[in-house]
C-alpha cells in the first residue's frame, strides 16, 4: 500500500507565501505600491478595531518569508520589520485569536523588543489571524496598548469579525484582478483570431473566387450549355462554390461579431426593413410585422443578429403554412427585451442549448453551415444580454433576447 507523503511545516509555509503572491502581496512593499486596495478602505480597519477594542493602536500586518509589513496603520507610524521581532508571529503559528493583557507577565512577549523598549512598549496586544479561503494565514490584524489591559467577549468577537472583512476586502481585489486579466486576455485573443479568420478568409476566397468564375463561364458555353449532362456538372460545380464562399462569410462574421459593442438607441423596424431587403426574394410570402421601438444596443451587431434571427424564421418555415414572422420589443427595469417569434415546425427543447453552438444544423438538408444562432449569441454576451429559446403559442419558435441598458460587467 502506498500512503500519502506527509505534509510537512516546510510544505505549509511555502504554500502560505504562495497565497500570499496571489493576493499580490509581495516583498515587503507599502500598500500604495503594492496596488491591492485602496489605503483608506484598509485603514478604516484599523481605526475600527482600535475604537472597537478602546486602544490608541491597530495595525494590518501581513508577514512574508523574513519581514512584517503593515498594510495599513491607526495611531503609529507603520515600518517595516524583521519576522524574527514579530508579535503577531504567535498569533499567525497558533492560527487563532491571541489576547495577551500584559506582555511582561508573558513569556512568549516578555523579551520581545517591541515590549522591551527596543522598538516599542508594548504592554497589552491582541491580534486576529488573516486567513484566506483556502486555509493560508497571511498575517493579522492587532491591536495594543503602552498599559496593561483586557477584552470582553463582544469585543474579541469583533476583532475577528474585522480580520474576516479584511479578508473579503483583499480576495474581492484578487478575483477583480483576474478578472480583468482574463478580459485583457480575451480582448487579445479576439483581435488574434479576427486576423487569422481574415486573413484566413482571404486565402481562401481566392481561388474559391476564381473557381466560382470559371463555373460561371462554364455554365455559358455552348458545348456544355448544349450538353444537359455537362450543364447539369457545371450548375453542381457553381452551386458548391456558392455554398462554400457563404460558409467562409458566415465563419468570418461570428469570429468578428462580439467585440465591445457600440451602445447607441436603435430602431427596431428600420433595421428589419434593411433585413428584408437584403433577403429580397427568398422573404416572398413571408409576412414579418415589427414593432415600432427602440432599443440600446450596437446598430452594425443587432442588425446582424436581427438578419440571423429572420434568415432561420423564414429559411425553417412549414412547408404548408404561410410564415408569419412577429418582432417585438417589450421595456424592463433592466433593459429591453427582443422577440423574434415565429410559426415554424419549432424546435424541441432537449435540442436547443445546442443550436447556440457555432456548427450546428437540426435539418442537414437545409443550407447554411450551423453559425447563424451562434453568432447571435455571441453578439448578445458582448452586450451583457442573455438568448434563450422557447415555444411560440400555437406553435413556432420564440427566440428571446435580454439587451441590458447600459454595460455590464
Amino acid at each position: 500500500m502506498n500512503w500519502p507523503t506527509p505534509v510537512t511545516d516546510a510544505d505549509r509555509e511555502r504554500d502560505r507565501i504562495a497565497a500570499l503572491r496571489e493576493y499580490g502581496i509581495v516583498d515587503g512593499l507599502p500598500v500604495q505600491q503594492l496596488g491591492i486596495v485602496d489605503e483608506a478602505t484598509l485603514a478604516g480597519f484599523t481605526e475600527l478595531a482600535a475604537g472597537i477594542c478602546g486602544v490608541p493602536t491597530a495595525v494590518l500586518n501581513m508577514i512574508d518569508e523574513v519581514r512584517q509589513y503593515p498594510l495599513a496603520a491607526f495611531g503609529c507610524r507603520p515600518r517595516i520589520t524583521d519576522r524574527a521581532d514579530s508579535m503577531c508571529e504567535v498569533a499567525l503559528h497558533l492560527g487563532e485569536q491571541v489576547v495577551v493583557e500584559d506582555t511582561r507577565q508573558d513569556p512568549r512577549f516578555a523579551t520581545n523588543p517591541w515590549v522591551t523598549g527596543e522598538l516599542g512598549r508594548v504592554r497589552f496586544y491582541a491580534a486576529s489571524p488573516l486567513r484566506a479561503p483556502g486555509g493560508h494565514l497571511l498575517g493579522t490584524i492587532c491591536v495594543f496598548d503602552t498599559e496593561p489591559r483586557s477584552l470582553d467577549a463582544s469585543q474579541r468577537s469583533a476583532l475577528d469579525t474585522l480580520a474576516v472583512g479584511v479578508i473579503d476586502v483583499l480576495e474581492l481585489r484578487r478575483r477583480t484582478d483576474q478578472l480583468r486579466q482574463t478580459v485583457t486576455e480575451l480582448a487579445r485573443s479576439h483581435r488574434q483570431l479576427a486576423s487569422f479568420s481574415a486573413q484566413l478568409s482571404h486565402n481562401l476566397k481566392t481561388p474559391l473566387t476564381a473557381s466560382l468564375g470559371f463555373g460561371e463561364l462554364l455554365q455559358d458555353h455552348p458545348a456544355v450549355f448544349q450538353d444537359p449532362t455537362a450543364l447539369d456538372y457545371a450548375n453542381r460545380a457553381v452551386s458548391a462554390n456558392q455554398r462554400m464562399m457563404s460558409a467562409i462569410d458566415q465563419l468570418l462574421s461570428y469570429v468578428s461579431m462580439g467585440s465591445t459593442p457600440r451602445r447607441e438607441l436603435v430602431p427596431v423596424a428600420h433595421l428589419v426593413e434593411q433585413v428584408l431587403a437584403e433577403l429580397g426574394p427568398e422573404a416572398d410570402g413571408a409576412e414579418v410585422r415589427c414593432a415600432q421601438a427602440s432599443v440600446i444596443a450596437d446598430p452594425v451587431q443587432l442588425r446582424v443578429l436581427l438578419f440571423n434571427l429572420i434568415d432561420n424564421a423564414i429559411r425553417y418555415r412549414s412547408p404548408d403554412t404561410r410564415c408569419e414572422v412577429a418582432v417585438t420589443v417589450a421595456p424592463t427595469r433592466w433593459g429591453h427585451e427582443l422577440r423574434v417569434a415565429d410559426n415554424g415546425p419549432g424546435i424541441p427543447a432537449e435540442q436547443r442549448p445546442a443550436v447556440l453552438r457555432p456548427l450546428v444544423r437540426l435539418d442537414p438538408e437545409t443550407d447554411g453551415v450551423g453559425m447563424g444562432l451562434a453568432t447571435c449569441e455571441r453578439i448578445v454576451a458582448a452586450h451583457g444580454g442573455t438568448v434563450s429559446i422557447t415555444d411560440t403559442a400555437g406553435g413556432g419558435t420564440t427566440v428571446c433576447v435580454r439587451l441590458p441598458s447600459a454595460a455590464t460587467g
